[in-house]
């Protein structure tokens, strides 16, 4: 019996959408995109979002780790893990983690990734990633992107697109979809 071959998801770049093909999908998952694709935004108030390193601590959102965790003025801000996400002012020295102090990209890989992924597998309806593999399957393109341009969870030079994580963790559902 032959394996089902899925159209693999891509990330792109905001300031590239102009450039995807006429005949791919693209797909909004910032903040401004529309219901149920707003739900894959950092800031989409879901709820009771375990903090890493903060056993039975929660957040309403994933922007409120990320910045609620940042060390400014030599100090945390817990009041941004409640209500919806939003940017926070200042020079970061770090993001705290449990005891230690993590640069950006550490931080990337065990704070944001972490929270953004319990999020993916936790809190978005089953019926969204049905649409998503359905279209995998069918071979339709799909192209991810949100209000960011940077894709390299390793360049810190300017904010992460929380899109290209979310494209990660498609691939890998069609993966193991291929693989059934």
């Amino acid at each position: 019996m032959k394996k089902t071959k899925y159209a693999k998801c891509h990330f792109v770049a905001f300031a590239k959408i102009d450039h995807v093909a006429k005949d791919a999908l693209l797909v909004d998952v910032s903040s401004y995109a529309e219901e149920p694709y707003c739900q894959f935004s950092p800031f989409y108030v879901h709820g009771d979002i375990p903090i890493p390193k903060k056993a039975g601590e929660y957040s309403d959102t994933v922007e409120g780790i990320w910045q609620g965790l940042k060390v400014i003025r030599k100090k945390i801000a817990p009041r941004y893990f409640r209500g919806p996400g939003k940017k926070r002012g200042g020079k970061p020295e770090g993001h705290q983690y449990g005891s230690k102090l993590l640069s950006v990209v550490e931080a990337r890989y065990k704070i944001y990734k972490v929270a953004y992924e319990w999020v993916l597998q936790n809190k978005i309806d089953s019926k969204v990633y049905a649409t998503i593999l359905q279209n995998a399957q069918q071979g339709v393109s799909q192209y991810f992107y949100d209000v960011e341009n940077n894709g390299d969870i390793n360049n810190p030079s300017s904010p992460l697109a929380h899109a290209s994580l979310l494209v990660q963790y498609l691939n890998r559902l069609i993966k193991k979809n291929e693989d059934r």
